[in-house]
C-alpha cells in the first residue's frame, strides 16, 4: 500500500469555532476527531491516505516545552509531538502506524518526534523508541517515547 501524508491546518478565512479538520468517519474515534480545535492558534493535523482511502488521522504540535519524565532529554524546538494518532478501524494491526511514523520522520529531518503513550505503549516501544516515565511513576502519567537521536 502506498501512503500519502496529507497536512491539514485552518487558513486565515476558516472560522476558528467551525473548522474541523476531519469529516466525520465511523472507522475513527468521534470524540477525539469531531470537535473544533478551537482552542489553538494553528492546529496541525495530517491525514494519512493509502491507495485512495483515509487509513489514519494524526494531531501534532510543534510546540512541546519538556516534561517532568525522568531522565527524559529536553530537546526544545527540536521536538515535535504527537499529540493523537489513530489507525481507522478496518486498517489495524497491518503496519500502517509504522509507516506513518516512518514518513512523517523523513518529512521532518530535523526534529525528534516524541509522544506521551496514550494506551500504546507497545505500539511506540515496537519503533525502538525511548521510554521516560514520569517522576511520580507510569500509573499516574502517560510514559513518554522518544525517537531515538540516530533515527531522527
Amino acid at each position: 500500500m502506498s501512503i500519502t501524508l496529507v497536512h491539514l491546518r485552518r487558513g486565515a478565512s476558516d472560522d476558528k469555532y467551525s473548522w474541523t479538520p476531519f469529516a466525520p468517519n465511523d472507522e475513527f474515534n468521534g470524540d477525539w476527531w469531531d470537535s473544533p480545535p478551537y482552542l489553538f492558534d494553528d492546529p496541525h493535523f495530517v491525514r494519512a491516505d493509502g491507495d485512495g482511502v483515509e487509513v489514519a488521522r494524526i494531531e501534532l504540535d510543534h510546540d512541546f516545552r519538556g516534561s517532568k519524565h525522568v531522565g527524559a532529554p529536553d530537546l526544545g524546538d527540536a521536538a515535535l509531538e504527537i499529540q493523537f494518532m489513530e489507525v481507522a478501524k478496518s486498517y489495524r494491526r497491518k503496519g500502517i502506524g509504522a509507516a506513518v511514523i516512518a514518513i512523517l520522520a523523513e518529512q521532518y529531518p530535523d526534529r525528534r518526534l516524541l509522544a506521551l503513550s496514550e494506551e500504546a505503549d507497545g505500539f511506540w516501544a515496537s519503533l525502538g523508541w525511548d521510554r521516560f516515565d514520569f517522576s511520580d511513576g507510569p500509573h499516574h502519567y502517560r510514559p513518554l517515547f522518544i525517537q531515538p537521536a540516530e533515527s531522527a
